[in-house]
């Protein structure tokens, strides 16, 4: 039996990544590719990924816990023979629409439905491993009328989405007879468990309190309230369209990246028709926008972007309601997200990760602990960048679709989906049903995207 322990980091113990980050990748199957041909083939470039890193074949457990204590989650063996591949092979063309009629309609999240297409959950909804071993790695190819739809899903407590799409970048590049290279491997298989240097208790450390959960207090008038109808839709973003955005958010002598510009254009429409529906709030009322950080090349000593493990920091930025909701210039508001993250300082992450390497109960640290989503506050990470539509896998060719699958509701997430070849980006968020609707409308949004569903 291998032994996996190398693989224990710090960065990835929060109990809330007990879960799975996943994607879905669109093919077209033209004649004379069967079901069983693409199934092989994905079979084939699974085990030399495997092979080139043994821990993707394993399974995560929780070690040591105990009243009081959450234990650590780690990696560990399947029993030998019990499991043979990460692959599965479903047939949907009952359950789906065709892979025409999903293109046509703008690959919307009411036709990527994650209970067909995935057997995990994501955020924030976990799992029992005592039911069922909890793979690293489980690829789901999903075969309907005229394509396949295939799922990636890492754990998320040993992938973040940065590792998961280092990870298909090189699924996809052994798909096409291609090598890996020495540095791939030497970052994929490193040892996770000093990445991160710990602080000494001597030395400075940052204000944690926007990672420390609360305890919640009830709010009677929403135990008599029917709970709120809401739910994850897409809005595109064209290419030209966020390059006249980015120039609009640009100021003379001060960079900002198209997702500073377009970070800036959603949370504030999103906080203007969330203002339409809730009021003005009380005097000092504020809205946060946390954003998620790739926090690898913030560290004292950075890490590459090859290594696969979790990495993720997270930025609050707050401000007065007003200023959120449309009054600040989007420029302003996009400069400042980008100094956030120009200020971000390694020892905001040392610290971080010191805390909840010495912390016991692992859920006791969260991204976002103080945000309020119900009302005001989003969360927000970003796959823009990963290159994903830009992977050719083997016979596939490259994919039509690259995108979140539709998951079970958490009000206030928003995510950036990977830039096509031609510059679009897609945007999921999970809203109200009432303030999507306006945000269909909204013309300061809809001057740059619009609504897919």
């Amino acid at each position: 039996m291998e032994d996996f322990s190398k693989y224990q980091d710090v960065m990835g113990q929060l109990m809330f990544l007990k879960t799975y980050t996943q994607i879905v990748f669109g093919f077209p199957t033209p004649e004379p590719l069967s079901d069983e041909v693409i199934t092989k083939d994905l079979e084939a470039a699974a085990k030399e990924l495997t092979d080139a890193f043994p821990w993707l074949s394993g399974h995560v457990i929780r070690e040591g816990a105990a009243p009081g204590k959450t234990g650590v989650a780690k990696i560990v063996p399947y029993a030998p023979g019990s499991r043979l591949t990460p692959v599965v092979a479903k047939d949907c063309r009952k359950l789906c629409p065709s892979f025409q009629s999903i293109v046509d309609a703008g690959a919307p999240m009411s036709m990527l439905d994650g209970e067909i297409l995935s057997s995990r959950d994501g955020i924030p909804y976990g799992y029992d491993e005592s039911i069922e071993p909890a793979p690293v790695l489980l690829i789901q190819a999903n075969f309907i009328e005229g394509g396949v739809l295939v799922t990636f899903a890492g754990q998320h407590n040993i992938l973040d989405m940065n590792g998961l799409a280092q990870l298909i970048r090189l699924f996809a590049r052994v798909s096409r007879g291609e090598s890996l290279t020495q540095l791939e491997l030497e970052q994929g298989n490193r040892d996770r468990r000093n990445v991160v240097r710990l602080l000494n208790p001597d030395e400075p450390k940052t204000d944690l309190t926007p990672f420390r959960v609360q305890k919640k207090t009830s709010d009677p008038d929403s135990a008599s309230s029917p709970p709120p109808e809401y739910r994850w839709v897409y809005f595109n973003f064209p290419g030209s369209n966020l390059a006249a955005l980015k120039r609009v958010a640009s100021t003379p002598g001060s960079w900002v990246s198209t997702d500073d510009a377009l970070s800036a254009l959603v949370c504030q429409r999103i906080t203007a028709v969330r203002v339409q529906r809730l009021g003005s709030g009380p005097p000092g009322a504020t809205a946060t926008f946390c954003r998620a950080i790739n926090s690898r090349r913030y560290l004292e000593t950075p890490v590459p972007p090859e290594y696969m493990g979790h990495m993720v920091y997270c930025v609050d930025r707050t401000l007065p309601l007003n200023d959120a909701a449309g009054a600040m210039d989007l420029s302003v508001l996009a400069g400042k997200f980008r100094d956030d993250i120009k200020s971000l300082q390694p020892v905001a992450i040392h610290t971080f990760a010191t805390a909840l390497a010495e912390s016991e109960d692992k859920g006791a640290l969260v991204y976002g602990a103080l945000l309020e989503p119900s009302k005001y506050d989003v969360m927000f990470s970003s796959w823009a960048g990963q290159g994903l539509y830009q992977q050719s896998f083997g016979k596939l060719g490259k994919p039509s679709i690259a995108k979140r699958h539709k998951f079970k509701p958490m009000e206030g997430l928003i995510y950036f989906m990977p830039r096509t070849d031609a510059g679009d980006i897609d945007v999921a968020v999970c809203l109200r049903e009432e303030d999507i609707g306006r945000l269909k409308v909204d013309e300061v949004l809809t001057k740059y995207g619009k609504y897919v569903g």
